[in-house]
């Protein structure tokens, strides 16, 4: 079973667009406040891109407990910011993640904005309903992470421009969500 869920949102920060797409490329940095990732690396390039960013969703759901779903995604620079493009892999264990998205960089008033997108699939290994009984269950289930994906990613913005706050020193407003 797959779960799509999307997260799209914009910042200014008080950087000159050098400052920002340096931030940007840097996922490490950028993603320093991100509590809702656990384990988070980033290696060096197979297969194209400038990296390999592996981490693990940490997932915690009533109905189905404490599941950690790892994903791996390449990252690339573009000329206005960088993009991670979601790989699928092999994970023994109940599922993964496929992590896709980008952000830009462009001039803003006062140093540079930045438009996040990213688009993530989870895949959940789950026995096939047989009647309406498992029917129901995989709605339940289905409604569960959803609503949990939705928490996990509105924690988004506040995770970068804190991460952004901490490198340069100052707190970053959120232009929009």
């Amino acid at each position: 079973m797959t779960f799509d869920h999307s997260v799209r949102f914009e910042l200014d920060v008080a950087l000159d667009r050098e400052e920002a797409l340096a931030f940007v490329r840097d996922v490490r940095a950028s993603l320093s406040r991100a509590r809702f990732l656990r384990d988070l690396a980033v290696g060096p390039a197979q297969g194209g891109g400038v990296g390999m960013v592996t981490a693990t969703l940490p997932v915690n759901a009533a109905l189905f407990g404490q599941r950690d779903l790892p994903f791996r995604s390449r990252l690339h620079l573009t000329p206005a910011g960088a993009s991670l493009e979601g790989l699928p892999i092999d994970a023994p264990g109940p599922g993964w993640a496929q992590v896709s998205g980008s952000v830009e960089v462009t001039p803003a008033a006062q140093g540079s904005h930045l438009a996040y997108a990213f688009d993530i699939r989870v895949h959940v290994a789950l026995p096939e309903p047989e009647r309406w009984g498992g029917q129901a269950l995989t709605k339940m289930i289905a409604y569960t992470a959803s609503t949990v994906l939705a928490r996990v990613t509105d924690a988004f913005p506040a995770a970068v421009a804190d991460a952004a706050a901490d490198r340069y020193g100052e707190r970053l407003a959120t232009a929009g969500g």
